[in-house]
């Protein structure tokens, strides 16, 4: 392995920083995501139950206790329970958006990283063709056979190990945007439910 690492040239250094990258931040989101655990029909029946009962600090403890970014989100709209809805709904929002933003750490840089190593591969494809025509226009005689399949090694592991990198990358990029796609759904439904809920208590004219 280390042979052929060698064989790929310089171009295999970034190459290698790439796919650390991937490995570094699939690990981290997939510790992110499978830690976030929690009942959504238990947490809406809990905390609905609470704000009939005007509990809103019972209602933050327990939603403090619970690791999911509907949790989070509803405990910032807790904060404001009495206050007018709009203000309740506009800081729910605000926490939504802000857990989205969590959600979508590394997702950036993954893209960034699918993009440039089937680049940073064919780099090193055509630096490897350069120096096999070096070889050939060198040679007095018929060129060294090792010469020039250094030069063609080089040219082909660096096209495979940019394009080992790319695409694995790619498919974890969409597999971790469908995660983040069905969290933000729950969000958006729990947060609506939680607003009629709330409009219905009609809080806003106590105020």
């Amino acid at each position: 392995m280390w042979q052929i690492f060698q064989n790929g040239g310089p171009i295999m250094y970034p190459l290698l920083f790439c796919s650390i990258i991937v490995i570094t931040i699939t690990i981290e989101r997939l510790w992110f995501f499978f830690s976030q655990k929690g009942d959504l029909d238990d947490l809406k029946r809990v905390v609905l139950r609470l704000m009939e009962k005007e509990a809103p600090l019972d209602a933050i403890q327990y939603l403090q206790r619970v690791n999911h970014p509907v949790a989070r989100m509803l405990q910032a709209g807790m904060i404001y329970f009495g206050k007018e809805r709009e203000i309740l709904e506009r800081n729910l929002k605000e926490a939504g958006e802000q857990e989205i933003k969590r959600m979508e750490k590394g997702l950036g840089l993954l893209d960034v990283v699918v993009t440039a190593a089937p680049l940073l591969g064919l780099l090193g494809t055509v630096i490897g063709i350069i120096q096999s025509f070096n070889v050939l226009s060198a040679a007095e005689g018929l060129p060294s056979a090792a010469a020039l399949s250094q030069g063609i090694a080089e040219a082909l592991i660096t096209t495979a190990a940019g394009l080992v990198i790319a695409i694995p990358a790619l498919f974890i990029i969409h597999w971790l945007g469908g995660i983040i796609e069905r969290r933000v759904q729950q969000m958006n439904s729990v947060s609506k439910e939680f607003i009629e809920s709330y409009a219905n208590r009609g809080a806003s004219d106590d105020v």
